[in-house]
């Protein structure tokens, strides 16, 4: 568990504003610049931040019902596939799943922690699926309303029973964790979850898509600080090799992140960051989106200004539902790998929804907004 400072003096707080710039309120174009929701935005925010090619172009292809009606909430990666809207096989049909695997890194085959998956049917007293009536959670903690597998309330603040000497340490794609403009990162990766999908592509498509929801209990003490858990969705196709979610700055789904605007009103941002403080650092968050989609699902909504672990216990912040799309060849097999891990430590969970997977015909452009 981290250790957190309880007081800072002045001197010190100046010292942090100086060394993340990016916690400011100032206009400047730089990554997480404009803390009132102007261009740039971040940090809860009003501005979307939106990134690629200006919405979402392509054609959806290969209509299909939804099959993800009566899936187990531990459900095998068939079940995963059909809850975020796969539902043809290669095998059958000629494309959609080749195959698809739960691991505890990038690039392993050894499983994650029972419950770092879960198909749920809805995540707090607010969001429900995209399409169908199930989507996909994966988390760092438990993916579950609250961080528990017994349905119970326990606060994801508190962390989790997964961090240990076979749990700790996760391997992500080289480049990776991939610190935001301005902001700092600990390389070290804990509690990972990866869901690899290899799929081929139906012969009239030009890419896919798919809408996420990103939630994390670092918000809004340990932003722009070392310990900022991420969401990657890393595709492996003949167009693109890299992470294809991300901010119009290119910063990861992290809370360090222009889409962050589900959350708490005038609640200072970054009272942890750099090497620690106990007052924020960054100008009130505007939190357009507000704080109605937090409820019931364990992430907030009622955030602190401070850092003692008792104010922690009612933190959390989330994106709201985004959507990613990227290009791929007609008829060509690629993989999808989508991570969510602890970054720096085991402590303050976070959980992403994944739902709504589409094919998409055209000219695809890789890219994330806010859907309509």
């Amino acid at each position: 568990m981290r250790s957190l400072a309880l007081a800072l003096s002045v001197a010190t707080v100046g010292a942090l504003l100086f060394a993340c710039s990016s916690c400011s309120s100032s206009s400047s174009s730089k990554g997480f610049t404009d803390l009132e929701g102007g261009p740039g935005g971040g940090f809860g925010v009003g501005s979307d931040g939106g990134s690629g090619g200006g919405g979402i172009p392509g054609v959806q292809v290969d209509k299909t019902d939804p099959c993800d009606t009566g899936l187990a909430v531990d459900g095998d990666t068939t079940s995963f596939a059909k809850a975020i809207g796969i539902c043809k096989t290669a095998a059958k049909d000629g494309y959609g799943l080749v195959s698809a695997q739960y691991s505890k890194a990038y690039g392993s085959a050894n499983p994650p922690v029972n419950g770092q998956w879960g198909l749920l049917p809805k995540f707090g007293d607010v969001i429900k699926p995209r399409e169908g009536g199930s989507f996909a959670a994966l988390s760092s903690g438990f993916a579950r309303e609250y961080d528990d597998l017994g349905g119970g309330t326990t606060q994801f603040w508190k962390g989790t029973p997964l961090y240990s000497g076979s749990n700790a340490a996760g391997a992500v794609p080289m480049g990776y964790p991939k610190a935001a403009q301005g902001c700092d990162q600990d390389g070290k990766v804990n509690d990972m979850i990866d869901v690899r999908l290899t799929l081929t592509a139906p012969p009239d498509a030009g890419g896919f898509q798919f809408d996420f929801n990103f939630y994390s209990s670092e918000w809004p003490n340990f932003v722009c600080s070392n310990y900022n858990d991420a969401f990657i969705a890393y595709l492996g196709s003949n167009s693109v090799k890299d992470n294809i979610s991300f901010d119009s700055n290119n910063n990861p789904v992290a809370v360090n992140n222009n889409f962050l605007n589900r959350c708490t009103p005038d609640t200072g941002v970054g009272c942890s960051s750099q090497k620690g403080a106990g007052s924020p650092i960054g100008a009130p968050a505007v939190c357009m989106g507000g704080e109605a989609e937090l409820q019931g699902t364990g992430f907030g909504p009622k955030a602190t200004t401070g850092c003692t672990l008792k104010q922690l216990a009612t933190v959390g912040g989330a994106t709201g539902w985004l959507t990613t799309q990227a290009p791929v060849d007609p008829g060509e097999t690629f993989t999808i790998d989508f991570m969510i891990f602890d970054a720096g430590d085991e402590a303050l969970d976070s959980t992403v929804l994944i739902d709504n997977f589409q094919w998409l015909g055209g000219n695809v452009a890789t890219g994330t907004t806010r859907p309509k």
